[in-house]
């Protein structure tokens, strides 16, 4: 899929390269099947065809315009297409909840609690799910239905992007000449971007569980008097 875009687009101007990784991320975070590293490397591929570093070394990579414009881009898009989401379920996710279909399923006892828990830890929520593309755009719909500050999700969301967008960009301008190897080695880091993130949320959760109990024994329930 890699070799595809760029031979589509390496013919056109870095222009067209832009407009392509801004419209795809916006998709993407509307639930467009397609991994957000492909297109972000992508990128960083063409950015090197258009204009190669020599010598290519980090710091000239990080400081060079078409590498920096390239992430700024890839920013954009994904928190556009977040944004969308994120709006779409503070407009309709109640309209969703209320439906006759779903009012057995989804009662106000149930999404009280989704907004409660939301709102103490909405913030690690919407930073692992962008790492987690399956579960992005339904996360970041029940965000919003949730009432979670938006300059607080833009905020979160933006920190884990600036993960994830320059990192795939430099590595597709890193192996800009030997476009199979980039998308072999973006491959390889998604697995453990996504190894690490589920590692996250299952220690959360094991820390909370550990708290939960280590409290309990030092304030056992007293005896129920008769």
């Amino acid at each position: 899929m890699l070799e595809e875009l760029v031979s589509l687009l390496s013919g056109h101007s870095l222009v067209a390269a832009h407009v392509l990784v801004l419209f795809v991320l916006v998709l993407c975070g509307l639930g467009l099947p397609m991994p957000e590293d492909i297109i972000l490397v992508t990128g960083g591929v063409l950015a090197w065809l258009a204009s190669p570093v020599e010598p290519l070394t980090f710091v000239t990579m990080i400081t060079h315009p078409t590498t920096l414009t390239m992430v700024a881009t890839g920013l954009i898009g994904i928190l556009a297409g977040d944004s969308i989401i994120f709006f779409a379920g503070r407009r309709i996710g109640g309209r969703v909840a209320d439906s006759r279909l779903l009012r057995r399923l989804v009662t106000p006892a149930k999404v009280k609690k989704v907004e409660r828990m939301m709102r103490r830890r909405g913030s690690v929520v919407v930073m692992i799910a962008r790492f987690l593309p399956g579960l992005r755009a339904p996360t970041y719909f029940t965000v919003g239905h949730a009432g979670f500050p938006y300059w607080r999700f833009l905020l979160y969301d933006g920190i884990a992007a600036l993960v994830s967008a320059p990192l795939w960009v430099l590595l597709g301008y890193w192996f800009g000449d030997d476009i199979r190897r980039a998308a072999e080695t973006a491959s390889r880091f998604s697995h453990i971007v996504v190894a690490v993130a589920v590692g996250l949320v299952v220690g959360a959760i094991l820390l909370r569980w550990w708290k939960r109990r280590r409290a309990k024994r030092a304030h056992p329930n007293p005896p129920s008097s008769r």
